[in-house]
């Protein structure tokens, strides 16, 4: 080969590797799934778990207390709790693994639940749904029987009457606490709107209408958007997950999906990630397109879902099958079912640790499962 030519052939494997080298950088990233994990428990210090929320910043766990003195999933389908009412939430360290303080609940006024359309029975503000915003110390809870919004300090021993916002008749669902805007959205099922807050004070600044029965929330910042589910739990015809402009608090566009989906956003591709606690199927919506382009059958009930950013992995709580799902966050390819024991109900995902903490439905207790290898 003559000197030239040589040349020549250098160039070009050079430009080969440049050109090259995005490719590489924009390929899938295996998760770093672990080998294994145990499961254990630990007390949660309620009578019935509901939601919880972490603060990595202070290695806590605020976790609700949704036992109330009656509970309905949707018209007349009721049941009445055989454990005295006292609202609360707990806060568990997750360094001691015990519970270190309660927040009492129990001075605010009495909510009237629903049964159907009409609110006929007195009940105590039982918290449900949590959102936490640690930027501006505070904690959202939506009392979904009694029609309230409770809004306190993170260092709250108690509340009064005052931290209660009463919404009559429209069983606020899920909460979201948007720390980047100083905003939390809450979505009140019944009436067919989410509600903003200011999140330090815990009032009304607008609402976004036009949303049948929402259920849970995400947001998107970078692209300013908010996905709202939503759950149809009589007739099952509305099925979809409603794209709100955050800017303009307008509902851009309405994706359909299987029933009762519930939504999260993946921060390791940006899709959003609907699953649905009816059919088992997880909708994975383009961010770009706004279309569903997989979905994931888990053949399972996931009640809520969770990513861990960190090992590229995400989590399912399968509430009646009593596992817990592990998802290549990047494929979506199953890679383990968990056995839990208990019906987790909400679960959440210490990143720098990869521990996945999960609330036992109806029951007092924790499930914590923690990554081996």
């Amino acid at each position: 080969m003559t000197r030239s030519r040589a040349r020549l052939a250098a160039l070009f494997t050079s430009a080969s590797a440049l050109i090259a080298l995005p490719l590489a950088l924009n390929a899938p990233v295996a998760s770093a799934a672990p080998s294994s994990y145990s499961v254990s428990t630990a007390s949660a210090g309620v009578a019935s778990a509901g939601e919880l929320a972490l603060d990595q910043s202070r290695d806590e766990l605020f976790i609700t207390d949704n036992n109330a003195r009656a509970m309905s999933s949707g018209g007349s389908n009721f049941s009445f709790s055989k454990y005295p009412v006292k609202p609360k939430v707990t806060v568990f360290s997750t360094k001691s693994r015990k519970v270190v303080r309660s927040i009492d609940l129990s001075d605010q006024p009495l909510g009237m639940m629903l049964f159907g359309p009409v609110p006929l029975l007195p009940v105590e503000q039982s918290p449900d749904g949590i959102a936490i915003d640690p930027k501006r110390g505070r904690v959202i809870v939506t009392n979904a029987h009694a029609n309230g919004v409770t809004s306190f300090n993170m260092s709250a021993r108690r509340v009064t009457p005052a931290n209660l916002l009463s919404l009559p008749s429209t069983h606020p669902m899920g909460v979201l606490a948007n720390t980047a805007t100083g905003r939390t959205y809450v979505a009140l099922n019944n009436a067919d709107k989410v509600l903003i807050l200011n999140t330090s004070t815990g009032r009304s600044i607008g609402e976004i209408g036009g949303i049948y029965h929402p259920s849970f929330l995400d947001v998107d910042n970078s692209r300013h958007r908010l996905y709202v589910g939503n759950a149809d739990y009589i007739d099952k015809k509305q099925n979809f997950v409603a794209v709100v402009d955050t800017r303009t608090n307008r509902v851009i566009k309405k994706i359909t999906t299987p029933s009762n989906s519930r939504v999260k956003v993946n921060p390791v591709t940006g899709d959003v990630w609907a699953n649905s606690y009816d059919t088992g199927k997880i909708s994975v919506i383009d961010s770009n397109t706004l279309q569903i382009k997989r979905t994931i059958e888990t053949n399972t009930t996931p009640n809520k879902l969770v990513f861990d950013a960190t090992r590229r992995l995400a989590y399912t709580a399968n509430l009646q099958k009593r596992t817990v799902t592990v998802l290549d966050a990047s494929s979506g390819a199953i890679l383990r079912v968990i056995p839990t024991g208990a019906p987790v109900h909400t679960i959440v995902v210490d990143d720098r640790t990869g521990i996945v903490y999960g609330t036992q439905h109806m029951g007092g207790n924790l499930t914590i499962i923690t990554p081996k290898g």
